[in-house]
C-alpha cells in the first residue's frame, strides 16, 4: 500500500503565513474598495439594536408637538402653523420650572401669517427667559445674503485653532430666523445635516464652515455657551476644550451614541405645556408640575408625521428629527462618544482571525473540527464587538468578518489541493472497517501506515451466527446475501458507533478490538456496551425478518482484554491492519462456550476487571480452554449499571446463590435457585443450563474430587 508523504509542521506554518498574508492583503482593497461600506452601516444598526444602551440622561426632555396637539387647537380654531405667541406660554413655563435651557428645533425664517404683532409677543418671551436658541439652516446654493447674517456670524460664530478635519461641505448661504427673534435669542445653531450613502442618519456635525467662521449645530450651540470660557481646538481629529475630548470622525461628524428607540427622552405634550402654563398664571393645579423642567435641557420640536421631521435612524425607520438633537445634547452633557477604534487595531484583529481559522483549517483533519472552529472564532468576533461596542468602542465587524470568510474558503481550498486528496484516499480506505477517530488518528499520522506492529492492551470481540451455515442452504442465494448484508452493516455500524476497528469478516462472523491504534482508557466499557447494543437491535432485526417469512438469527459473542501485538501485518504489497496473540484466541473460544451455555455474550475475567463497575456482569463458570493451563471464570454482560431492570437484578441474585451452592455440591438446592432465576429469566439460557447440571449430577453424582470446572469435550 503506498501513501503520499504527510505535509510537515514547517512546511504547514509555511502555508499558514503566505495564505495569511494574501488574504490580508484581500480583505484590505475590499474595504479600500468601498464594497464593504454598506454592510458596516448595516452591522452597526445591529449593534444598536441588540447590544444594551446606556440609560438616557434625565437632564434632556422633549416637549413634542404631535398630532394630538395640532388636533387639540384645531378644535379651538387654531390651526397649523400655530401662532408664534402660542410658543411663549411654553417658554414662560420652562422659565417658571427653571430650565437650564431651551432648543427650539423649529426654523421661523418668515415674518408670522398673524402678523408683527405675534412676532413681537415671541420675540419678548425669549428675550425674558434668556436661554432660548433657535436654529438657522445652511444651504450651498449662492442667494443673496440675509441682513441678519452679520449678526449671526457674530453671535454664533466660533473660533477653533488646529488642523480641522476634511470637512467636503461647502456652504455658499445662510437663512437665519427674522432679524426680531435672532436678537432676543441666547444663541443660535445649525439644523442642517445629511445622512450616510444609505439614508440613514447616525451621526451629526458639531460645527461646519461657513465664510472664514466655524458654526455650531443647535444641539453643539447650546452645550457649548453653557462651559467655561475657554479655546476650542482640534487635536489630531477630535475636538477638544480643556480637558473635554470629542471624537470627530473623517468629514468632521460625531458618530451619535443613542440610547434607545424612539421617546427615550422623558417626552412632554405641547399642548398639555401651555395649559400647564395656563392653569398656573390662574391658580389652578397645572397638569405637569413645574419642577419637572428644574434644570433641564428642554428641546422643543416636531413628532407628528404631517410636518415632515421624521427621519430613519438606527433604531427605526421613523425617527423624530428633534430627537436627534437630543441625542447630540444627551452625548455631550454625558461626555460619553461612541469612538472607533484605531485602524490597526481593526487590521491587528483581521490578522489574528486569519491566521486562526488558518491554522484550524490546515492543522485538523476533520470536517466537525473545522466547523467549530469557524463557529468559534465567528462568534468571538461577535463577542468581542459587542462588548467593545457595549464599552463605547466600534470595532466595525464587517471587514474582520469578510477576512475570516475569506480565510476560510482559500484555506479550505488549499488544503483539499494539497493533503485533501490523500486524507480522501485514507478515508475511503479504510471508512468501511475503521471507526472515524482511527481514521482521523491515521490522516495526522499516515506514517503508520507501514509493516510493523505493537504490544499494546486490547479488547478482542468475536461474533458469529448460531447454525447459519444450516439455515442458508434452506433459503434462496439471494435472500441469504440480503439478510447476511443487513445483519453485517447494523453490527458494524454499532463497532464503529463505539470506536471500534473491524479487523475481519470471515463469512458471517466478525472480528473486532477496541484500544488501538487510538488509546482508550475505556475500551473493555466500549466493547461490552456494543456487544449489548448489538443484541438488541438484534432482537428489532428479527422482528421484521419474522414479518417477511425469514428466519431467526442468533448471534454469539466473546470479549476478552489483554496483551496483543497489532499492526500492519502482512507482505510489503499487501497488508492489513490487525492484531495477533493468545489474547485473539481466547476471545474466538469465548465466542464458542456460548452454545454449552445458551447464552449470548460471554466475557473474560480481565474484561470485567477493566469496565470498572460501568457494567453490570452475572458470573457464569470455570471454564478448562484448550491450551491454558489455569481454568478461564467467564461472565455475562447484562447491562449498562444504571440500566439493570428489577428483573435482571432479581434474576441475577437467584443465580448467584445457586452458583455457590452448585460449587459446594449442593445439587438439590442450587436446583432451586436456577429454577427461581428462570422465574425472572423465563429464556435465560445459563440458567436453564445448571438446572438441567443439576439434575444430571443428582442422578449421577460427581467424583470425589470434583472441582466444578466444566471441561467442553469439543470447541
Amino acid at each position: 500500500m503506498n501513501y503520499l508523504p504527510a505535509y510537515t509542521v514547517w512546511a504547514k506554518l509555511k502555508a499558514v503565513a503566505a495564505l495569511s498574508g494574501i488574504v490580508f492583503v484581500l480583505s484590505l482593497a475590499l474595504d479600500y474598495s468601498g464594497l464593504l461600506q454598506p454592510y458596516s452601516l448595516k452591522t452597526l444598526d445591529i449593534l444598536f439594536r441588540q447590544v444594551p444602551l446606556p440609560a438616557a440622561d434625565q437632564r434632556v426632555v422633549v416637549i413634542a408637538i404631535d398630532q394630538p396637539d395640532i388636533d387639540f387647537f384645531q378644535e379651538q380654531g387654531i390651526g397649523w402653523p400655530w401662532p408664534r405667541e402660542l410658543y411663549a406660554p411654553i417658554l414662560d413655563f420652562c422659565r417658571r420650572g427653571g430650565a437650564k435651557a431651551v432648543l427650539l428645533d423649529l426654523l421661523f425664517t418668515e415674518t408670522s401669517f398673524y402678523g408683527k404683532e405675534d412676532d413681537r409677543k415671541f420675540a419678548d418671551a425669549i428675550a425674558s427667559s434668556g436661554n432660548v436658541f433657535l436654529p438657522f439652516f445652511l444651504s450651498q446654493r449662492s442667494k443673496e445674503p440675509e441682513s441678519s447674517q452679520d449678526d449671526i456670524l457674530r453671535k454664533s460664530g466660533l473660533t477653533i485653532t488646529g488642523v480641522p478635519p476634511a470637512i467636503p461641505k461647502q456652504y455658499q448661504s445662510l437663512l437665519p430666523p427674522i432679524l426680531s427673534l435672532t436678537t432676543a435669542v441666547r444663541g443660535l445653531g445649525n439644523v442642517e445635516s445629511s445622512p450616510d450613502t444609505d439614508g440613514v442618519f447616525r451621526r451629526l456635525p458639531l460645527v461646519v464652515r461657513f465664510r472664514d467662521r466655524w458654526l455650531p449645530t443647535l444641539a453643539f450651540a447650546a452645550f457649548q455657551q453653557m462651559q467655561e470660557s475657554g479655546p476650542w481646538k482640534f487635536d489630531n481629529g477630535d475636538l477638544v476644550h480643556g480637558y473635554l475630548r470629542i471624537p470627530l470622525d473623517r468629514n468632521g461628524n460625531l458618530l451619535l451614541k443613542f440610547r434607545g428607540p424612539s421617546r427615550s427622552h422623558t417626552r412632554y405634550s405641547a399642548a398639555n405645556v401651555i395649559q400647564s402654563e395656563a392653569r398656573c398664571c390662574h391658580g389652578l393645579s397645572p397638569i405637569y408640575p413645574p419642577s419637572d423642567f428644574t434644570g433641564k435641557w428642554v428641546l422643543l420640536g416636531t413628532t407628528a408625521p404631517g410636518l415632515l421631521d421624521l427621519k430613519p435612524s438606527p433604531l427605526a425607520p421613523v425617527y423624530p428629527g428633534v430627537e436627534l438633537h437630543a441625542t447630540l445634547l444627551d452625548n455631550l452633557l454625558q461626555e460619553d462618544f461612541l469612538r472607533v477604534v484605531p485602524s490597526w487595531i481593526l487590521w491587528t484583529w483581521s490578522l489574528i482571525l486569519i491566521s486562526g481559522i488558518t491554522v484550524s483549517i490546515l492543522f485538523a483533519n476533520r470536517l466537525a473540527v473545522i466547523l467549530s472552529s469557524l463557529l468559534f472564532f465567528a462568534l468571538l468576533h461577535i463577542s468581542l464587538s459587542a462588548m467593545l461596542f457595549w464599552q463605547s468602542w466600534l470595532l466595525p465587524p464587517v471587514l474582520p468578518a469578510a477576512a475570516l470568510g475569506l480565510a476560510s474558503v482559500l484555506s479550505a481550498a488549499f488544503s483539499y489541493a494539497t493533503e485533501g486528496r490523500q486524507k480522501q484516499a485514507i478515508r475511503t480506505m479504510f471508512s468501511h472497517y475503521l471507526s472515524e477517530g482511527v481514521i482521523n488518528h491515521l490522516l495526522q499520522h499516515p506514517e503508520k501506515l507501514k509493516l510493523g506492529g505493537e504490544r499494546r492492551r486490547l479488547t478482542l470481540f468475536f461474533s458469529d451466527l448460531a447454525g447459519f451455515t444450516t439455515l442458508s442452504e434452506r433459503l434462496a442465494p439471494e435472500v441469504v446475501v440480503t439478510i447476511l448484508n443487513e445483519y453485517l452493516s447494523r453490527m458494524t455500524d454499532i463497532i464503529l458507533e463505539e470506536q471500534g476497528v473491524v479487523d475481519k469478516f470471515e463469512g458471517d462472523a466478525i472480528m473486532a478490538f477496541w484500544g488501538a491504534p487510538l488509546f482508550q482508557e475505556d475500551h473493555a466499557r466500549r466493547a461490552c456496551r456494543a456487544a449489548l447494543r448489538q443484541q438488541a437491535v438484534l432482537r428489532t432485526l428479527n422482528q421484521r425478518f419474522s414479518e417477511k417469512g425469514w428466519p431467526q438469527l442468533h448471534c454469539r459473542i466473546g470479549l476478552h482484554t489483554g496483551e496483543a501485538v497489532v499492526g500492519n501485518l502482512g507482505s510489503r504489497k499487501r497488508f492489513d491492519y490487525t492484531v495477533i496473540g493468545d489474547t485473539v484466541n481466547l476471545a474466538s473460544r469465548l465466542e464458542g462456550l456460548n452454545k454449552f451455555y445458551g447464552s449470548t455474550i460471554l466475557a473474560s475475567e480481565s474484561t470485567v476487571q477493566e469496565c470498572q463497575g460501568s457494567i453490570e456482569f452475572l458470573e457464569i463458570d470455570l471454564v478448562a480452554v484448550k491450551g491454558r493451563k489455569t481454568p478461564v471464570r467467564v461472565f455475562e454482560p447484562l447491562a449498562l449499571k444504571e440500566e439493570l431492570t428489577i428483573s435482571q437484578a432479581r434474576g441475577q441474585a437467584a443465580f448467584d446463590e445457586g452458583l455457590k451452592l452448585y460449587r459446594r455440591g449442593h445439587f438439590e438446592q442450587a436446583a432451586l435457585s436456577f429454577e427461581l432465576s428462570l422465574k425472572y429469566w423465563p429464556e435465560h439460557g445459563p440458567s436453564q443450563t445448571f438446572r438441567r447440571r443439576c439434575q444430571e449430577w443428582l442422578n449421577k453424582p460427581p467424583a470425589a474430587d470434583w472441582d466444578a470446572v466444566f471441561r467442553p469435550d469439543k470447541k
